[in-house]
């Protein structure tokens, strides 16, 4: 059974003067275990995609399902608490919250969890922090970082909560060469590892190629 099943997906914004398709009828299904990239042009429908996968965003029409489950007809309440222990997400641009420091951040999805102490909770950031090897960072605000640390502490903060999904939206894009290079490797270690299931929107074709599969998006539609 796929953890991720679409079938005629379409997602249409409307205001009072205009009508813009960001999707198209489609059609996708990923099986647990998959690393998958997509990729498209700017403006293709890629992160609507991944927002509707994520249930941050529900579609105009067509099917959702995630492990195997109906997501359409969710009361909010419902998709949120799914969305909390099946996924984590990683973002372009961290949305690490300045104020806080590095175990601050990682705990954050774990706040809205019931039925684990706070001596818990603070074991399992402990444990996830070091794995990642941010164990000597784990008092330091976001702004005593670098880059690619701070991607390292949201892909902690994404996985804390021990997802079966991973959703990437671009996780390279504001690193050098170097750090990207270490955060795919976090991530197909991720994959390899715990079998979590990523689905990584990008735009830099040779990390994509080092994924299970690419699928290409064009004007809202997948092309292949």
């Amino acid at each position: 059974m796929p953890i991720i099943r679409l079938e005629g997906v379409d997602k249409v914004y409307r205001t009072a003067d205009i009508e813009t398709t960001a999707l198209e009828n489609v059609n996708l299904s990923i099986d647990k275990g998959e690393f998958v990239s997509i990729m498209g042009p700017s403006g293709c429908g890629k992160s609507t995609l991944l927002n509707i996968i994520g249930l941050l965003d529900t579609p105009t029409r067509g099917i959702v399902e995630l492990t195997g489950r109906s997501m359409n007809g969710l009361s909010d309440k419902a998709l949120s608490a799914f969305r909390n222990t099946n996924i984590g997400f990683v973002f372009q641009s961290f949305h690490l919250i300045p104020s806080l420091n590095v175990i601050d951040n990682v705990a954050l999805p774990l706040g809205y969890r019931k039925g684990e102490t706070s001596g818990e909770r603070r074991k399992r950031v402990t444990e996830v922090l070091e794995r990642l090897g941010l164990g000597h960072r784990m008092r330091h605000l976001p702004s005593q970082l670098s880059g690619g640390q701070c991607q390292r502490v949201a892909i902690a903060r994404a996985i804390v909560g021990d997802p079966a999904l991973i959703l990437a939206d671009e996780p390279t894009g504001n690193l050098d060469s170097h750090m990207g290079g270490e955060v795919m490797d976090l991530l197909h270690q991720l994959n390899r590892e715990d079998g979590r299931t990523i689905v990584m929107v990008t735009h830099n074709e040779e990390q994509a190629r080092q994924t299970d599969r690419i699928i290409r998006f064009f004007d809202g539609r997948q092309v292949e």
